[in-house]
């Protein structure tokens, strides 16, 4: 308890002096004594608690690990031998597939691929009629040769019910309605690239002619953004892509276009091929050994930890269609288990499994039957797996429970008990110093009305009087 206020209290009470109380500190000892007796069993016991909560979530913080690790060797590419750096890559990025020759290549960016923008007449409503509401069908012709067509019905002769009608009709056109200073226009936007271009007409009610008209004549259509294709070069050998995403001239070299510039990929020998195996090795680890220190902290939980550390150790044996040539099980590539359930790399081998066969080793994580280790392994630990942390805390919950958990309440209720009984004996000392209180108003009162004598009580005080008995004498014997 702070005792700051009260030792405060205390100091601006002087009278408390008079009976031996110059703070707190005269009750303090009392009530350490009785706290240090009387919850040192409790104190012990809280010890052991927070010591089980605290490597409970660490547990579960190593699954949350363990999950990550593993979603990462479900993604295509984790075990490329090839990576691919960037001197600018706010301009460029690229990726490289097996056989990509190895090497620095200067790439030019020209220009960005970018989708057809045309914009409608200004409308003071997204919601204002357009036309009779006549049916009108609109045909988009593409550059790539393809058409489609949009039929507008009497409910849909606004921007919004126009905009709706479009993209119901997925023909590779959006619409969406835009607000101006000056009111709402229909957005029509095409895909990128060049052979996406498109142009509009409509038939049937004579003021949607006009207004889907393209190029534009009177109300019609205005161009807002062309069409264009992404143009480069890489090692001076032109580009031409319909995406940002281009191949290139160079085998197995893929380009991530961002704008317009230039910059240098180098493709090399990737040097992290083998690390998202060897993290997934160190959560799996972690997890195994967290489970196994909850369960020898409170025997209780034992036979749980036994029992979710095979079931993890299971989701290490992958399906039948899971792996390759030479991977079709973890000790193919280098991975070992040891007697305490842990696992063990051997780097070497490691590299060696993914550089001869990274196919078969991508397939022995994960398989698209979801039999691959990290995928049996995200079975175990995602949403409803025994080892989810919902479930975990469920399982772990039951068997920790204990007094001991309830110990920080128990020593609340004591300590509490213990001040109760600590402000009741300042109250009885603060009934002694009213009463002093009393006395010196009783003595200026007196040295008030003797005020006039000429050795003078005044000032004095009937407490000071007390304190100089042969003083206060010769005054009253005059």
């Amino acid at each position: 308890m702070d005792t700051s206020s009260l030792n405060s209290i205390f100091a601006y009470y002087s009278p408390y002096g008079l009976y031996g109380l110059n703070s707190t500190s005269s009750l303090s000892p009392l009530s350490a004594t009785q706290r240090s007796q009387e919850s040192s069993g409790i104190s012990a016991l809280s010890g052991s608690s927070r010591t089980t909560v605290s490597s409970l979530g660490k547990a579960l913080s190593a699954v949350a690990d363990l999950q990550t690790a593993a979603e990462k060797l479900t993604q295509p590419g984790s075990f490329s031998s090839l990576a691919v750096s960037s001197s600018t890559s706010g301009v460029v990025k690229g990726s490289a597939a097996e056989g990509t020759a190895q090497g620095a290549y200067t790439v030019k960016v020209d220009q960005l691929a970018q989708g057809q923008v045309l914009t409608s007449a200004t409308q003071g409503s997204k919601y204002d009629t357009v036309g009779s509401g006549a049916d009108t069908k609109v045909t988009f012709q593409f550059a790539s040769g393809r058409s489609a067509s949009v039929d507008i019905g009497g409910g849909d002769n606004t921007l919004k019910g126009m905009a709706d009608a479009i993209n119901r009709a997925d023909i590779g056109v959006s619409a969406s309605v835009v607000s101006s200073a000056n009111g709402y226009q229909l957005k029509l936007s095409g895909e990128s690239g060049a052979g996406n271009a498109f142009t509009v007409s409509a038939s049937g009610d004579a003021t949607l002619q006009g207004f889907f008209s393209s190029p534009p004549g009177g109300n019609g259509l205005l161009l807002t953004q062309q069409a264009q294709d992404a143009q480069g070069t890489v090692n001076g050998s032109a580009f031409t892509s319909g995406t940002n995403t281009a191949t290139t001239s160079v085998e197995g070299l893929t380009l991530k276009l961002t704008a317009t510039g230039t910059s240098t990929l180098s493709v090399g020998a990737n040097p992290d091929q083998a690390k998202a195996v060897t993290d997934f090795v160190d959560a799996y680890n972690t997890v195994q050994n967290s489970l196994s220190s909850l369960g020898k902290e409170y025997t209780g939980f034992g036979l749980t930890s036994s029992f979710l550390r095979n079931g993890l150790a299971n989701a290490l044996t992958p399906g039948q269609d899971a792996g390759g040539d030479n991977a079709r099980k973890l000790a193919d590539i280098g991975i070992s288990s040891n007697a305490n359930g842990t696992l063990s790399v051997d780097n070497n081998k490691l590299k060696a499994a993914i550089t001869s066969n990274p196919d078969g080793v991508a397939k022995l994580f994960t398989t698209t039957s979801e039999q691959g280790v990290a995928n049996r392994v995200l079975a175990q630990v995602d949403s409803g797996g025994s080892l989810s942390v919902d479930n975990l805390l469920k399982t772990a919950a039951p068997s920790l429970a204990s007094p001991s958990f309830s110990s920080d309440s128990l020593q609340s209720s004591l300590v509490g008990s213990l001040l109760s009984q600590q402000q009741s004996l300042l109250s009885q000392y603060g009934s002694l110093g009213s009463l002093t209180a009393s006395l010196n108003s009783t003595g200026q009162l007196l040295s008030n009305l003797l005020g006039n004598s000429s050795g003078g009580l005044g000032g004095l005080g009937l407490l000071g009087g007390l304190n100089n008995p042969g003083l206060a004498n010769s005054l009253f014997s005059r």
